[in-house]
């Protein structure tokens, strides 16, 4: 006859589970523990799990009140010389526009761009088309690649002869709720 075998029983499986589980709390511990310690082990004090239980802290109390204060930099400014080369951004039209007494003598060489908007997509620069279409303008999209912060899409209009023209299209973008950055462009030759 052939001895049956017995099945564990329902507690010792249990007890087994139990078992494992805390085992691979114990494990995941230890591992997240070495990788925090091997990664951090150059960085300020409690930066990392592993300095979290470090025994210097007195030493570190000391050295942070100790510290020079660091100088901070200015903020670098946007410069528009450096992104739009040959291209100037025009201030804001002073007063409502309304108002003109003369008319300006448009500058010998010089052209106006309304630039709408720029675009890390061009599905949106594709729907802001669409939009100034539909609202009787002529935009047209630049792509461009700016430094290292990659392509950009600009929705522009224009070129435009005179300023007089350039804030008759402002207004139509402003009633439509876009504000437009005013470019003069240098004209080049050939």
């Amino acid at each position: 006859m052939a001895k049956a075998r017995r099945s564990p029983s329902r507690s010792s499986k249990k007890s087994r589970g139990i078992l494992w589980l805390i085992a691979g709390l114990l494990l995941g511990g230890a591992l997240m523990w070495v990788t925090q310690h091997y990664y951090y082990r150059h960085s300020k004090p409690f930066t990392g799990f592993a300095n979290l239980f470090s025994s210097n802290k007195k030493s570190v109390d000391n050295e942070e009140n100790k510290k020079p204060e660091v100088e901070r930099l200015p903020k670098p400014k946007l410069d528009f010389y450096t992104i739009l080369p040959g291209e100037t951004v025009l201030p804001e039209p002073k007063g409502s526009g309304k108002k003109v007494a003369k008319a300006e003598p448009a500058d010998a060489g010089v052209s106006y761009i309304l630039q709408a908007a720029a675009f890390t997509s061009s599905e949106d620069a594709d729907r802001l088309k669409a939009k100034l279409l539909l609202n009787g303008m002529e935009p047209h999209i630049e792509k461009i690649t700016v430094g290292d912060k990659g392509i950009y899409y600009r929705v522009r209009l224009g070129p435009y002869s005179s300023i007089n023209t350039l804030d008759a299209a402002n207004a139509k973008l402003s009633g439509l709720g876009i504000k437009a950055l005013r470019i003069k462009v240098k004209k080049t030759a050939g």
